[in-house]
């Protein structure tokens, strides 16, 4: 059987407000990523048009990353089992432009280095978080981290097809250093060299040993016991979710389900693609703290408080 046709049922089209119909697809996130879920809006986008040739979606991760015993790690861990607040915050294309000049590094005067659109709202995001919602005293006992989700496919040795399907990424994990009147840009530096060493050499070992099996355990154990807080970054950005067509036109808002992890933040292109919106996750009192932080408003493009998702 076609490997599409297999994803196939997912695709749904239940919904109908005021005469537009809505279209969403359910998919388990524990099999998939952000990545795969492109895959399937793309292909459900050609099989609607009646495109005589089509990419199946490549099921083989497994030959490159053999299953493997997980016995004392519980794959739950990180999802909340009390409540999380999602909302969505808007930041313009001149807010952003904004911020990737102030987390420029600009020892170079003549030729400084500008941070990209997702490296700036990251660090923003993360200094704000900071910020509004920890306390001096936890700042000597918790280890802080931002971690980013990073694709491997293009970091295979060769590269992995476009299409192989799966949740082939791993998280880079920066430690900023907490540091008085540190300059922004060193934040960028420090993310920048963690998704740097998540290369070729990085996925062949994380093949051929079990040393990542065992990181994940201690980490996850740190993260139970609360003395590790991270917060996670994924990004939809430049992914063309508004061309997806099944039929019916070209969607007028893209977006994700309530998802039951806290400290995440989702990132996504707004329609017009200037600007992004950042889901975040966060428990009800740390979000009463980070959506009232006045250096975080000053740069918001619309209320939070009115975009409750």
């Amino acid at each position: 059987m076609d490997a599409f046709r297999l994803v196939t049922p997912l695709l749904q089209h239940p919904i109908l407000y005021c005469r537009d119909p809505a279209s969403h697809y359910l998919v388990n996130t524990w099999i998939t990523s952000l990545f795969s879920h492109a895959i399937l809006s793309q292909l459900g986008r050609t099989t609607a048009r009646g495109d005589a040739y089509i990419k199946s979606p490549r099921f083989d991760s497994a030959e490159l990353f053999p299953p493997k015993n997980i016995s004392g790690f519980a794959p739950t861990t990180g999802i909340a089992k009390e409540e999380v607040v999602t909302k969505r915050f808007v930041f313009s294309s001149s807010i952003i432009a904004e911020l990737r000049d102030k987390y420029s590094n600009k020892a170079n005067a003549e030729n400084p280095t500008r941070p990209t659109r997702v490296e700036a709202l990251s660090a923003f995001i993360w200094t704000r978080f900071m910020e509004s919602t920890q306390s001096n005293a936890d700042l000597q006992k918790k280890l802080y981290t931002i971690l980013h989700a990073v694709n491997l496919r293009t970091r295979t040795d060769p590269p992995l097809p476009e299409y192989s399907f799966g949740n082939i990424y791993r998280v880079a994990i920066a430690a900023p250093r907490l540091e008085k009147g540190q300059e922004c840009y060193k934040i960028i530096n420090q993310m920048r060299d963690a998704i740097r060493n998540v290369n070729v050499d990085y996925v062949k070992q994380l093949a051929e040993s079990d040393e990542h099996l065992s990181f994940i355990k201690e980490a996850a154990a740190k993260f139970n016991q609360g003395i590790w807080i991270s917060l996670s970054f994924t990004s939809f950005c430049r992914f063309p979710v508004y061309e997806v067509d099944f039929g019916w036109g070209k969607p007028i808002r893209f977006g994700s389900a309530r998802l039951t992890f806290n400290h995440l933040v989702t990132l996504f292109d707004t329609r017009t693609g200037d600007g992004i919106e950042a889901w975040i996750n966060l428990k009800p009192e740390d979000m009463a703290k980070f959506e009232a932080d006045k250096e975080l408003l000053s740069y918001v493009q619309s209320s939070p408080g009115e975009n409750d998702t």
